[in-house]
């Protein structure tokens, strides 16, 4: 089932996403966070499979031309990353990201076209057997890395928990509508719940009942949400305002916390990978317990990126 609160209102502009231009007031539905982008996924997860093919390069060459702020903001983010580079390589990684996303993107509404079968690998055995082991809850946090929507939603969670997902509202009211209609329709859609970062008063409050209950939550451990406390911790070396939220949640409820990153490995097929729990301390220094499984999140989140950094999808410039 879902929840949803009622008229969700969209974000004006979220931490790591698209920034709020002059362009986008102009365009509106048009805009790269406009609703005619998400419906018209909708409308090419439906087409046969080189069809695809071909739409995926071109609307990569299409983005890869236009969106000047963005093309900068994923380049010098890298550069943390795989270190600096001339002009020739700058264009390589960008060209690579915005095509490992167009294709995420695609396959996130294929997950909706019963005749497109989506192929899973899973990588976790030792924590998926610690699961079935305990009646605990668990908090997966991810990065905007990958296929991050469509991992958790895969299969059942051991010992028939129920999936919390906690997402940020869309930045277009029309797209946030279009969205939730489609997690409507979800074929798991008995197994998860999606709730609304900011929308509901007393959401804190119910996923610590959900945890306390043994099921699971899903945040994203790299963004803060719009407005919400940030933590400095340190990611590639450098100074990185990262949600304390998963960490502060997990201690509350004597949680453990589950890394969990979704892998692209060609057309329709990801593979799910659940590292390995770690508990949050719990001691009389509350701030130094969660300060360090912030630092614990972060490692994790870095140590994805730097496995794949095409699949690392933060379309702000994070350092100058």
């Amino acid at each position: 089932m879902t929840s949803t609160p009622p008229k969700v209102q969209a974000l004006r502009e979220k931490p790591h996403g698209p920034a709020r231009t002059w362009g986008k007031r102009l365009s509106g539905p048009f805009h790269v966070t406009g609703v005619f982008w998400y419906r018209l996924g909708g409308w090419g997860a439906r087409m046969p499979d080189w069809i695809n093919w071909l739409t995926v390069l071109v609307f990569t060459a299409f983005f890869w031309l236009v969106l000047r702020g963005i093309r900068d903001a994923v380049a010098t983010n890298l550069e943390a990353v795989l270190g600096p580079c001339g002009w020739f390589e700058r264009q390589r990684r960008i060209w690579r990201t915005f095509h490992d996303y167009a294709w995420c993107f695609l396959e996130r509404y294929q997950q909706f076209v019963p005749k497109k079968k989506m192929r899973f690998e899973f990588g976790g055995a030792a924590t998926y057997e610690k699961m079935m082991g305990t009646d605990r809850g668990f908090v997966f946090f991810t990065a905007h890395f990958g296929n991050w929507e469509l991992g958790p939603l895969t299969d059942e969670l051991p010992g028939g928990r129920m999936f919390h997902v906690v997402r940020e509202p869309e930045m277009s009211q029309a797209a946030q509508v279009y969205v939730q209609e489609l997690f409507d329709k979800h074929p798991q859609r008995d197994q998860f719940v999606v709730h609304y970062a900011g929308a509901e008063l007393t959401l804190g409050a119910r996923l610590l009942m959900a945890l306390r209950k043994g099921d699971v939550v899903g945040m994203p451990g790299d963004r803060p949400r719009a407005g919400m406390e940030t933590m400095t911790a340190e990611m590639f070396g450098r100074p990185m305002q990262l949600p304390p939220g998963p960490v502060a949640l997990a201690r509350a409820a004597g949680a453990m916390m589950v890394p969990v990153f979704v892998y692209r490995e060609g057309v329709r097929h990801y593979r799910v990978e659940m590292w390995d729990p770690f508990e949050v301390a719990k001691t009389d220094d509350k701030q130094a317990d969660i300060e360090a499984g912030v630092a614990r999140m972060s490692a994790a989140c870095e140590c994805a990126i730097r496995q794949r950094p095409s699949h690392w999808f933060c379309w702000k410039k994070l350092w100058n």
